[in-house]
């Protein structure tokens, strides 16, 4: 069992698991608000909330209880990871409840601010960088993903105020910002990818780190939830500009 556990310091696998359930929670909560702003009861926003971090953590357990029995540990095209936690996440997420009748309720009333603003909680793309430095990633894909994951959060908080005060330009802004993020993740799959090919061949561990406990949980929750989340504020910035010719 501890073959499947990381051997990053202590200190660092803690801070990893409280600052994922933190930004889980974080990300719950714009629902929580829109959820109130359609008129639903504190009570039943209350719900969504609980129901977006319950989902999340019960996945998380499923993803850790693979990865702590060894499914994800081997080297393969596509990943383990992918094909069994990524994938699955993203089928729930753009399949079925982008079309559920809370999910458009929801999209109705929350704000295009909240939903930039909550993409902060990629400063998480610093353990990124973390196990690159402790060598348990290789240097191209930490730096690459850690500093993606990082430069969009840093812009997330500046871009809502804009977007907010409604400051002229603030649209494209997003446009760009969002693709940017997007992309973000695309590379990252696709550096998985070639990384996983090279360690086929060279017999190198590659990113095997994100294959066990906990820092599988990056692979798991990521990819699907972060592309979920763009694609989110896309729709809603199409809403708006629907909403705004109407009128």
């Amino acid at each position: 069992m501890e073959k499947y556990i990381s051997g990053m310091p202590m200190w660092a696998i803690l801070l990893f698991i409280a600052g994922f359930l933190y930004s889980i929670s974080f990300i719950a909560n714009p629902a929580k608000r829109a959820a109130l702003d359609a008129g639903m009861t504190p009570v039943g926003a209350r719900n969504v909330q609980f129901g977006i971090f319950g989902f999340y953590v019960l996945y998380l357990a499923y993803a850790s209880l693979l990865a702590l029995k060894g499914v994800f540990y081997s080297v393969s095209i596509p990943p383990k990871v992918i094909v069994f936690s990524a994938l699955p996440l993203m089928v729930v997420l753009f399949i079925v409840v982008a079309n559920t009748k809370l999910f458009k309720t929801l999209l109705r009333s929350v704000s295009l601010e909240s939903l930039i603003s909550l993409h902060v909680f990629r400063l998480l793309g610093v353990f990124f960088l973390l196990l690159t430095v402790y060598k348990m990633l290789p240097l191209d894909f930490g730096i690459e993903g850690g500093a993606g994951d990082i430069i969009t959060a840093i812009f997330a908080i500046p871009l809502a105020r804009r977007v907010a005060k409604k400051k002229p330009g603030s649209l494209t802004l997003v446009y760009i910002w969002n693709i940017f993020g997007a992309l973000d993740i695309v590379n990252i799959l696709v550096l998985a990818v070639i990384g996983a090919k090279k360690a086929m061949v060279t017999g190198d561990p590659g990113s095997m780190e994100m294959t066990i406990f906990p820092f599988v949980w990056l692979p798991a929750f990521a990819p699907a939830t972060i592309l979920f989340l763009h694609y989110i504020i896309f729709r809603k910035l199409r809403q708006d500009a629907q909403s705004n010719r109407s009128h």
